[in-house]
C-alpha cells in the first residue's frame, strides 16, 4: 500500500511549481508514478466506491495545505509555491 510520505514525495517531484493543478491531475500523476498495489484500490469505506489511495492523496493535500507546505483554491485546485 503506498503511503502518505511517498505520496507526497511523488507529489513534490511531479506537480509543476507555480501553477494551479486540478485534484483530477494529482490524481493521475499519482497513479503514473506511484507504487499502487491491490489493496490500495480497495472501497475507502464500505459505502464508498473510491479506492483507499485516493482518500489518501486527499489526507496528504489536506495536511501539507495546513502546513502551508501547498495552496488549495477552494475547489479542488492545487498550487506548489
Amino acid at each position: 500500500m503506498i503511503h502518505q510520505p511517498e505520496i507526497w514525495e511523488i507529489i513534490l517531484t511531479y506537480i509543476p511549481r507555480g501553477c494551479w493543478v486540478s485534484l483530477r491531475k494529482v490524481y493521475q500523476i499519482v497513479e503514473r508514478h506511484g507504487s499502487l498495489d491491490a489493496e490500495d484500490f480497495n472501497p475507502q469505506s464500505p459505502i464508498s466506491d473510491i479506492p483507499k489511495w485516493k482518500r489518501n492523496v486527499r489526507n496528504v493535500l489536506r495536511y501539507r495545505k495546513g502546513t502551508r507546505k501547498i495552496q488549495w483554491d477552494g475547489d479542488a485546485k492545487y498550487l506548489l509555491p
